[in-house]
């Protein structure tokens, strides 16, 4: 009797430790996520891939997405160099080459059939939504899935808040129906794809999530919500069904904005017959005065499930603060992740470039001619005559006093002086009616020559200890203000 393979499934959400134990009894085949995979290379003891014999990179075309690149590097360092590697993808790019010469040596590409085409008993058909009417994309849905697919449908959307409402809406309606995105937990998934496969959920609404990796047996019919961003994803979704030689259907509803990638597929799809569906309007109006009915109740249960899982969020905080005063630390704290280049590494490079820069700056200042520095020279001095000139204009700053009284005099006589508007930042310094002289200095003479009086531009231009003192801060400084205001009041009285 021969021997059974005894593989295990390594993906993020489920017990670290679990899958430690699971590693520990050597299992024959590991189908797992690369994120998962890298994880516990670095932190599980006894767990390498020295001895792996065939390394399997599926969906190969999206290994090369950003998102994928450093660990599928990192992944296929840690591999045996010994080894069989296989890629496969239902969509090979011109990229792919870049993944397969990190990866292989000598490859062999087998092409079943062309990048963009098909399965051969796929039936595809569209309606078109008229400019202006896109509102009408749930009510046509609704009829599609209660009147005519009612089991084992697949229907797409664009967002999560989309999958949300149309499985509410759904439910609402009286079909058996689950969702797939990626705001659910990991568990949630699972419990949602198991029961389409079984056959409890009849309809199951997801975003692209369920477009790759997914081989549900029985799926009849792909409904595209909206149209995908490109016929790359076009084909991997409408690949949920029609596989291993049966037959499918696939619906998709087009907008305006969403013509030129229906003309994509209707070129790549030249030798084959592609069908335009037609919903009755009375049947789309019965509909949307159906959904109007039962958007109170669709908003009362959507905030149901929000609060449901905002609570479930704060379990799960809860959960780990109390794992960490327990055990002193959390399941992923103390676990390590795939190295990447030191904070050293990019300031040597960053130090490279600089270098680099300068030596060419060098390089280009040494090839200048004599008469190509005179020139520069010129032009730099002319710039430093248009800045000073450009600062150096005479721009006078006045300040006149606003008295506080609302009439027209003061009670000391003085007339009302009404203030410049650009000036109202300006502090003001009242003096009174009547200006008191200083008594004179004992040690000045009586029978001498009266003094100079000094006018404001020479007490500013004073170099006494004093004088720099009161007017080193400049124009704008509070003490230099008072002290214009003030002068310009005494001159005017006198």
């Amino acid at each position: 009797m021969a021997n059974c393979l005894h593989s295990l499934l390594l993906y993020g959400g489920l017990d670290l430790k679990a899958q430690e134990a699971a590693l520990r009894s050597g299992p024959d085949v590991v189908v797992a996520t690369p994120g998962r995979l890298i994880d516990h290379l670095h932190n599980s003891p006894n767990f390498n891939l020295s001895t792996i014999e065939v390394l399997v990179l599926d969906e190969a075309d999206r290994m090369l997405e950003e998102a994928f690149r450093d660990q599928m590097n990192e992944l296929i360092r840690l591999c045996a160099e010994n080894r069989q590697t296989l890629l496969f993808s239902a969509t090979m790019t011109e990229e792919i080459d870049e993944l397969a010469s990190m990866s292989l040596k000598k490859p062999v590409k087998i092409f079943i059939n062309e990048n963009t085409d098909t399965a051969l008993k796929l039936r595809q058909e569209f309606i078109r939504i008229r400019a202006g009417r896109e509102t009408d994309r749930e009510s046509i849905i609704s009829a599609l899935v209660t009147r005519t697919f009612q089991t084992n449908t697949i229907v797409f959307v664009r967002t999560k808040k989309d999958c949300q409402r149309m499985q509410i809406l759904l439910g609402l309606l009286g079909i058996k129906v689950g969702q797939m995105q990626s705001s659910l937990t990991q568990g949630q998934r699972i419990e949602a794809l198991s029961k389409f496969k079984k056959g409890e959920i009849d309809v199951l609404v997801s975003t692209d999530l369920a477009s790759r990796g997914l081989d549900i047996e029985g799926v009849q019919t792909v409904i595209n919500m909206n149209m995908p961003k490109s016929i790359k994803q076009y084909i991997h979704r409408v690949g949920r069904t029609a596989r291993a030689g049966r037959t499918g259907r696939s619906i998709s509803l087009v907008g305006e904005d969403e013509r030129k990638l229906l003309k994509e597929i209707i070129n790549s799809n030249a030798d084959r017959t592609l069908k335009q569906r037609l919903v009755a309007p009375e049947v789309v109006e019965a509909y949307r005065r159906r959904i109007d009915e039962l958007e109170p109740t669709i908003q009362q249960i959507d905030e149901e499930d929000r609060a449901e899982r905002e609570l479930r969020i704060a379990e799960s905080s809860m959960a780990k603060t109390q794992e960490k005063l327990e055990t002193g630390k959390t399941e992923r704290e103390g676990r390590v992740w795939m190295t990447k280049a030191s904070q050293a590494e990019k300031e040597r490079k960053r130090e490279e470039k600089r270098q680099l820069k300068i030596e060419a700056k060098k390089k280009a200042q040494s090839a200048k001619t004599p008469e190509d520095i005179a020139l520069e020279h010129e032009a730099a001095f002319h710039v430093r005559v248009a800045k000073r000139a450009r600062h150096s204009k005479n721009t006078r700053i006045r300040a006149v006093v606003e008295n506080e009284s609302r009439g027209g005099r003061k009670a000391g006589g003085q007339k009302k002086v009404k203030a410049n508007s650009s000036l109202r930042d300006i502090l003001m310094v009242q003096s009174s009616s009547k200006i008191q002289k200083k008594p004179a200095h004992p040690n000045n003479k009586k029978n001498g020559p009266p003094a100079k009086k000094k006018g404001f531009t020479s007490a500013l231009s004073s170099v006494s200890t004093k004088s720099v003192k009161a007017a080193r801060h400049g124009p704008q400084d509070s003490n230099f203000q008072k002290a214009r205001v003030a002068h310009r009041l005494k001159t005017k009285k006198r």
